[in-house]
């Protein structure tokens, strides 16, 4: 038989996850979506200063040497960091890698994928200075 009464749901305020710290950093850590949305709208500024000349190119630099502009991208490097680290120790649990009929451990899947990491940034900039 199918009740026509609406199940009871607790009333949920607007603090709720500032009671436990898993919920605390789990918003922290989904936070880390506003500050790659400043750096997304950054370098897609950097592309219209490029097309636009060498003026638009010196008014762009000199916008990102502001200390605001300097402060807000120190915090995306933050948050681009924290969120790397959660989904580095997240994807051991998303893959399971067997070797040898035995599921590897995370710390070596942790290890790697920062590695991986590193020798990108280090490629990207090897790159980026032999223009």
């Amino acid at each position: 038989m199918i009740s026509k009464r609406k199940p009871w749901s607790p009333p949920v305020n607007a603090g709720w996850w500032r009671h436990l710290a898993f919920y605390r950093f789990y918003m922290l850590r989904e936070g880390t979506a506003l500050p790659a949305l400043w750096f997304s709208l950054e370098l897609i500024f950097a592309l219209y200063a490029l097309k636009g000349g060498a003026d638009q190119w010196d008014a762009f630099i000199s916008f990102l040497r502001h200390p605001i502009v300097l402060l807000l991208n120190l915090v995306t490097l933050a948050a681009a960091l924290l969120h790397s680290k959660t989904w580095f120790e997240l994807a051991p649990k998303a893959a399971i890698v067997m070797v040898k009929g035995e599921k590897l451990k995370p710390q070596p899947i942790i290890i790697a994928l920062w590695i991986v990491m590193l020798l990108a940034t280090f490629g990207s900039l090897w790159l980026a200075l032999q223009a």
